[in-house]
């Protein structure tokens, strides 16, 4: 049996078919359980009783069988519109919520050259109507008060499908939502449906999920704490043996993060070099010197956060400035093996206050503790103010730390030198 059949002669084929108009309706047994139909609105040219005797309307979408629904004209009614337009509507077919849908209409028979098709996609979920009314869209509401005290979240549902349990439990979103090991279950019989959650940090990627239980249930999520970004900023740990600062992201972001010195009015002067894109994955800053002074700073957008893993912790190296019998001493201790470069530090008219003087300098080998008496310097007499630098190349330091000491009525700068 052929496909199609050649259109007799005289028929005019090109107005078989006009004004295809697809839709979707939602038809309703009870609250809660509707169901979509997809609504083929077409018209049709009768040209005579015998040319066409209905019409065909098929649907299919990727890994489904092909549904078809067929309108048929009686005798009756083909002499009786004979030679004018018809028009059909069908919305007997049942569809899911964001499906990917071909629709086909031909005529019965169908000749050819005569196919209408066309794509169409059935709403989604996040519609209103279907989220209250379809049994696959409807998610429940959550909602929430948390207690940072007792670091508790209670957690309310509403509008849940009724007839079912109800999962909660909260996650941590990525490309999934993985669970945190805080679960729950609120039996449909429960006359409040309510839950208290704990959780061990406001991480701004921790969500309360919810969804009905039933195979395949669509979920829903809230975040209670997505705008505490300041909670990524910490785990930040130290390999003495690589001698490398690590950090890895609890939640994903798009960060920067990179070194600074933080220096005594509270401002963090960026190490360069040292700037790394956050995404997911740990970060790692090779030949680092656990210093106090040396800090980590995140970035995200205009907003910085400065984290200093060393605050507290014992120093690596350090300067002690004292007066003994009318003259200065320089204390310098150092828990390594360091050379210390002495020198003049900028200060007299046209020269940087920030920058040493180009000048003749003094290099000291410290095993533990050294005391450098200024007297014994002509060069660091005659100036107002001299600088300090730790070599500490033979160690491969990539980032080191540098320290700024203020005596009166010297000013004493100490920097590691890369």
């Amino acid at each position: 049996m052929p496909a199609c059949h050649d259109p007799a002669e005289g028929l005019n084929i090109t107005s078989l078919i006009h004004n295809v108009n697809i839709s979707t309706v939602m038809k309703c047994e009870d609250k809660q359980k509707c169901r979509l139909h997809l609504k083929i609105h077409t018209v049709v040219q009768l040209m005579d009783p015998d040319s066409v005797s209905g019409v065909s309307i098929c649907t299919s979408s990727a890994g489904m069988m092909t549904k078809c629904q067929i309108v048929q004209f009686t005798k009756a009614s083909r002499r009786s519109m004979s030679g004018l337009p018809v028009t059909v509507e069908n919305d007997y077919t049942e569809v899911s919520p964001s499906q990917h849908l071909q629709v086909t209409v031909k005529t019965v028979p169908s000749y050819c050259g005569i196919t209408w098709t066309s794509k169409y996609h059935t709403p989604e979920c996040s519609h209103e109507d279907l989220r209250k009314n379809v049994p696959e869209c409807i998610t429940g509401k959550l909602s929430y008060t948390a207690n940072p005290e007792k670091k508790e979240l209670a957690v309310s549902v509403s509008d849940m499908l009724q007839g079912y349990d109800y999962h909660l439990r909260l996650c941590l979103r990525d490309f999934i939502c993985s669970g945190t090991g805080a679960y729950t279950l609120i039996k449909k019989e429960q006359p409040l449906k309510t839950a208290v959650l704990q959780y061990s940090r406001p991480l701004p990627c921790l969500c309360i999920e919810g969804w009905s239980a039933f195979m395949d249930a669509p979920r829903v999520q809230v975040c209670p704490f997505r705008n505490r970004l300041d909670e990524l900023w910490f785990g930040i740990t130290f390999d003495p043996l690589e001698e490398a600062l690590i950090w890895e992201p609890a939640c994903p972001v798009t960060a920067v993060a990179g070194l600074c010195e933080k220096r005594e009015d509270g401002v963090c002067v960026d190490l360069p070099d040292s700037l790394q894109n956050v995404s997911r994955d740990k970060i790692t800053f090779a030949k680092v010197d656990p210093h106090p002074q040396l800090c980590m700073k995140f970035t995200v957008g205009s907003q910085s956060w400065i984290r200093c893993p060393f605050a507290d912790s014992i120093k690596v190296w350090d300067m002690i400035v004292s007066s003994q019998h009318g003259y200065e001493e320089l204390q310098i201790l150092s828990r390594v093996t360091a050379k210390f470069s002495v020198g003049p530090w900028g200060t007299s008219a046209g020269e940087s206050a920030d920058s040493p003087a180009d000048q003749t300098t003094y290099t000291i080998l410290v095993d533990v503790v050294s005391i450098i008496k200024l007297y014994e310097f002509n060069d660091l007499l005659s100036c107002s103010c001299f600088f300090v630098f730790v070599l500490l190349n033979m160690l491969g330091l990539v980032f080191p730390a540098s320290q700024c000491f203020c005596v009166a009525p010297r000013v004493l700068y100490v920097a590691r030198k890369q």
